[in-house]
């Protein structure tokens, strides 16, 4: 379990949007963070639709009356949880870009690439609940409007391509947006192979990743 103190300020914005309850704002970090963590590997685990309020409260050890006075409802816990860790997602690419010291892009593409695989900040659970969320949650009963947890490095490959195009060494011919979103793609596509069983040797998908590209998209 991540030791994670939540950004006190989400959590009174979210007390405002009434997605929680200022009961659970008052609460110990160290509680905030363990309902937080069990509520994201179970969701990962369970989905939404097969998750139940008695399920997150055993797992938490807290009471269901406990639960309705920190949320209103299992779609607001999920929200909740959703909110925080696109928080988290937004400050680690954040980090990412400031770290980043390569001029050329395909050395930026990768290294983006080994910091979300190789030096990935993400536990097991939190892996599965990124697939989860980024995909079969448009399937589940609830789906919350305009979260995209892949945007935030989709936003950063469209700027590193955006960046090769002005240096040449990416075709000029192709909108950037398109070369951008297909980039992305494979990139995430990638990603769901390592974070599955379906694991590739980092190296190959490395190499597969350059060479896929920039066989393709070079000038």
């Amino acid at each position: 379990m991540r030791n994670l103190h939540l950004d006190e300020n989400i959590i009174a914005e979210l007390v405002e949007r009434k997605v929680i309850f200022d009961t659970f704002r008052r609460l110990q970090a160290d509680k905030k963070n363990r309902i937080y963590q069990t509520a994201v590997s179970l969701f990962a685990e369970y989905g939404y639709d097969g998750l139940s309020v008695d399920m997150v409260c055993d797992k938490s050890s807290i009471s269901k009356g406990s639960f309705f006075q920190y949320f209103p409802s299992k779609s607001h816990l999920f929200e909740f949880v959703i909110l925080i860790f696109d928080d988290f997602l937004t400050k680690w690419v954040k980090e990412i870009r400031q770290t980043e010291t390569s001029v050329m892009a395909k050395d930026r593409l990768l290294y983006l690439y080994q910091a979300l695989v190789l030096n990935s900040r993400l536990f097991k659970d939190e892996e599965r609940f990124f697939l989860y969320v980024s995909s079969s949650m448009n399937h589940s009963t609830v789906v919350i409007e305009g979260i995209d947890l892949a945007r935030h490095f989709k936003k950063y490959v469209n700027e590193i391509i955006s960046r090769g195009v002005q240096t040449g060494e990416i075709r000029g011919d192709v909108e950037v947006e398109l070369t951008g979103y297909l980039v992305s793609l494979i990139i995430e596509g990638l990603l769901r192979r390592q974070y599955t069983d379906r694991k590739m040797h980092l190296k190959d998908t490395e190499e597969y990743l350059i060479s896929f590209l920039f066989d393709g998209i070079r000038v």
